[in-house]
């Protein structure tokens, strides 16, 4: 018999925890174009921001993967953050505005994650196989 997507290994605390961390992380991005450029509070939000954003992005990695293979949900947990900061980079360096770019990314992660934290309510159980 097939299993429910609760009981197949992926938690739903991880889920939970990536998308509070994009949350939170997009946040400090966007706070962080409202200060005075070169400031030490900037530079700490955009350095926390960018770990919480890590931390959402490899919480993401792991829940793409449903399955028992480990060593394949691992592989894609550090693939897609060092996807998404590659592009993240060129879009950053090919831009004259480098705050626009990191405020623009962090509402946009932090939109997403809302929206997912917002939608988690009604949840049906799937069979799989």
């Amino acid at each position: 018999m097939g299993r429910h997507a609760e009981s197949s290994g992926t938690p739903f605390d991880l889920r939970r925890t990536a998308q509070i961390a994009g949350l939170t992380g997009g946040l400090a991005w966007v706070l962080a174009l409202f200060l005075p450029d070169g400031g030490s509070l900037e530079t700490i939000l955009l350095r926390v921001g960018a770990v919480l954003l890590t931390v959402a992005l490899l919480g993401l990695g792991l829940l793409l993967v449903r399955g028992d293979v480990l060593a394949l949900r691992l592989f894609v947990a550090v693939a897609v953050p060092v996807l998404v900061w590659g592009v993240f980079g060129i879009v950053h360096q090919s831009l004259s505005d480098s705050g626009l770019v990191d405020a623009v990314f962090g509402a946009v992660v932090g939109l997403v994650c809302a929206l997912g934290i917002g939608h988690q309510g009604s949840r049906v159980p799937r069979a799989t196989l």
